[in-house]
Formats: structure tokens, sequence, C-alpha cells
């Protein structure tokens, strides 16, 4: 059965990177309090960029997102799928 929460884990911090989201996995209720506080922090902090595709072929393309100051942590979807 604990082989079933490691896979569980390991897939949710995949979806979580490939969507550029993050996974947290406190094991107790001090873990829960900093996990709580980074995510409140991370929600005050936030900024939502968006694009139009000029691509519309139904594939997937990537995205490389950067900032051009280095104590800013970019989170974001590596691709997307173009519409068709």
């Amino acid at each position: 059965m604990k082989q079933v929460f490691v896979e569980a884990d390991r897939e949710l911090q995949e979806i979580s990177q490939l969507t550029g989201g993050r996974a947290y996995f406190p094991q107790n209720a001090k873990e829960f309090d900093r996990a709580h506080a980074k995510i409140a922090q991370l929600i005050r902090h936030e900024y939502n960029l968006a694009f139009a595709p000029t691509s519309h072929d139904g594939l997937v393309h990537s995205i490389d997102v950067k900032a051009n100051h280095s104590s800013y942590q970019v989170d974001h979807r590596r691709a997307y799928l173009a519409p068709n």
C-alpha cells in the first residue's frame, strides 16, 4: 500500500511541474503551517500573464519563461496544446 502513495506523490509532483504549480507534502502540523504560509505569500505576489498562440495546428508547443531579475522564481507551464 505504501508504494501506491509513493507513486501518487510522484505523479502529483510531475503534474505540478508540468502545469507550473507546486506540491506540498506536510508530515505534521508545523510543516502544514509552513506550507500554508508559503502558499499565502505566493498568492499575494502572483502575476498572471497570457498570450494568444500564433499556431492553430492542434500540436503541443513548448513554453520558456524567463525573468530578468535573479530573485524572482518563475513557475509556469512547460507546454501548451494549440487550438485547431
